[in-house]
């Protein structure tokens, strides 16, 4: 097996065009989410086609990654994988949208295997040892060390045999068809619009009041901008507790220059006066809504919603007893604790309960249906 690296176009092209003839292939991403550069991105791309590993540049000038995109789109080409969620929403940042993906964290799911990282499983069920030593390494660093690359491919390389393992385990039995709906699931997601740079968390309202919560709102979009322009996550700039220190007391911009926790390139006049300025504006604005400055921006429950609240927590809480732990139970004993966990866990029940069950696969829609049948409830209102 060889190891080689795509960081050309014309290497990438011809990767492609060797890929589209191929019936499957195994693939992952290394990336970097607001760790050391600004945002969510690609670093680098692992392929294995059950030949030859391809390590994709993206970082590199001459690679556009969207050559390999039609590929990966390809409904006829399967994409082997291993837990792709944070990869698929990537893909889908950047405009590509795979298809026929056979996600391996199903398949081990359904099959009851205990919840595990992929190098314990492929020790476990193909008895190799794999390396797991880069998994926290700087990925933008070039040239990559011999060991980065070396992990990298290792995280493709057993992916086709871990499949044909898995699949003959499975074989003639009903998890087949299961871990196929599933699967299917995946081309029907679009996380194209999720905001992968939200810095802004319902928790940080601490006991701000209304008042402070939308200045130190509008600071914290005017850093991440500022990160944004010097490709540096937030917190390598400014510490949050730092931007809410200044939302509860603007005066103290006056001492910027002397705070720690402060990126050097920030710590200097010009800056100071931009600040200034930014939160001049935010209180402003924030007069101008007539925003309170007494009530608290994370809203209280008064005694009537308090108690609305309780009883449909209760209500919930008995139903989810009473209509789905039966079934979980059944589940467990059939198929064992940790393909109940999969199947239908805590969660899915809550959203059964509240009639939330748009995407929710055929195969378990006839389980629970069935189980249910079989225990005596009644959940045609549910499902």
């Amino acid at each position: 097996m060889t190891i080689h690296y795509i960081d050309t176009d014309v290497r990438l092209r011809k990767l492609t065009d060797a890929l589209s003839h191929v019936s499957a292939f195994a693939i992952d991403l290394e990336f970097d989410r607001n760790r050391y550069r600004y945002g969510f991105n690609m670093c680098l791309m692992q392929i294995y086609d059950g030949q030859d590993c391809y390590l994709v540049d993206p970082l590199s000038e001459d690679v556009n990654i969207d050559v390999i995109f039609p590929v990966l789109e390809n409904p006829e080409v399967q994409k082997v994988v291993f837990a792709f969620g944070e990869d698929l929403r990537l893909l889908h940042s950047m405009g590509c949208f795979p298809k026929n993906i056979y996600d391996l964290d199903v398949a081990t799911s359904l099959l009851n295997f205990e919840p595990a990282s992929l190098t314990n499983l492929i020790k476990d069920v193909l008895e190799v040892e794999v390396n797991s030593s880069s998994q926290q390494s700087n990925w933008y660093k070039r040239p990559l060390s011999d060991q980065q690359k070396e992990y990298a491919a290792d995280d493709v390389l057993y992916l086709l045999d871990f499949k044909d393992a898995l699949e003959s385990k499975i074989s003639g039995q009903k998890v087949q068809e299961w871990v196929q709906q599933e699967n299917a699931i995946f081309d029907k997601l679009d996380y194209s619009d999720e905001d992968h740079n939200t810095l802004i968390k319902d928790k940080d309202k601490n006991d701000m009041t209304m008042f402070e919560w939308h200045v130190y709102k509008h600071l914290m979009n005017f850093f991440d901008e500022v990160a944004e322009s010097y490709n540096k996550p937030v917190y390598q700039l400014v510490n949050k507790r730092l931007v809410e220190s200044l939302a509860l007391n603007p005066k103290k911009v006056n001492e910027w220059q002397r705070m720690k926790g402060i990126f050097g390139a920030l710590k200097n006049d010009s800056f100071q006066q931009q600040l200034k300025q930014e939160i001049q504006e935010a209180v402003e604005d924030a007069k101008s809504q007539n925003l309170s400055t007494s009530r608290k921006a994370s809203h209280t429950l008064n005694d009537q919603e308090y108690r609305a609240m309780r009883q449909e927590q209760s209500r919930i809480s008995h139903l989810k007893a009473k209509l789905m732990r039966p079934i979980q139970n059944k589940i467990a004993d059939d198929f064992g604790k940790h393909a109940k966990s999969f199947i239908l866990p805590n969660r899915l029940a809550k959203e059964i309960i509240a009639g939330e069950t748009e995407m929710m696969p055929d195969y378990k829609v006839q389980l629970f249906r069935r189980y249910a049948k079989d225990l005596d409830i009644d959940l045609s209102e549910y499902i």
